[in-house]
């Protein structure tokens, strides 16, 4: 029998071990390395998303508490019970602004679709972001509803508790350009929700850029 059988056999087998280990941890490494370039893709897309929701909320709810409307905007205004011309024409703003509101479902869509994303990958703190921006539009529809209920009711008598309650809602709806600015507590809701969604999502997409902005200049010589 061969003495060195035995022995070349077990080199062979421990360097066929050490080659699939070296594989094995070289393959564990890549894989580590693309999940991580995976998860800061995700991070970059939802925070681009993000800010974007951001921006547009601007314009999406300037729109929505624009306070001029026009007699087109509830022209399909569902008839109520004992309805008069006049009693339309008290309630179609608030109409109007619950059909701005539904105009931009696809805008509240998204919001609903990216909040969970952002909640997962910036945490869950983040969660109280959205909520400015659910709440501001909730203002928004409460009252219109209840000031269209109440412009088709025969006007009477409010006391001071009513009159303040109502005229909280108007500033509600309606973005009256700084009149009584106390009592602007949507606006506040959308400007709190843009600025702490830029804050933590500008710097994601600002590093992605400032990463691959390509360099025109080379260092001399």
């Amino acid at each position: 029998m061969d003495p060195w059988a035995f022995g070349w056999t077990q080199v062979f087998t421990l360097v066929g071990f050490g080659i699939t280990i070296t594989i094995a941890i070289g393959g564990f490494r890549s894989f580590e390395r693309w999940r991580r370039e995976k998860l800061e893709e995700r991070r970059i897309e939802t925070a681009f998303e993000a800010l974007t929701i951001a921006h547009e909320t601007k314009f999406i709810f300037g729109n929505i508490r624009s306070p001029l409307t026009e007699g087109y905007e509830w022209a399909d205004m569902p008839a109520w019970e004992n309805d008069t011309e006049d009693r339309r024409s008290r309630r179609g703003p608030y109409y109007a602004s619950i059909k701005r509101i539904n105009a931009n479902a696809k805008f509240f869509e998204r919001v609903w679709a990216v909040q969970p994303r952002c909640m997962a990958l910036f945490g869950a703190s983040v969660e109280h972001t959205f909520l400015k921006l659910h709440q501001a539009r909730r203002y928004i529809e409460v009252a219109a509803q209840m000031l269209a209920h109440r412009a088709s009711a025969e006007y009477g008598t409010d006391n001071e508790q009513l009159q303040n309650l109502y005229e909280q809602m108007r500033q509600d709806i309606w973005d009256l350009g700084g009149v009584q600015p106390e009592l602007d507590r949507v606006g506040r809701l959308l400007t709190e929700f843009v600025s702490e969604t830029i804050s933590f999502a500008e710097p994601v997409v600002a590093h992605q850029y400032r990463r691959n902005k390509p360099r025109w200049w080379r260092p001399k010589s």
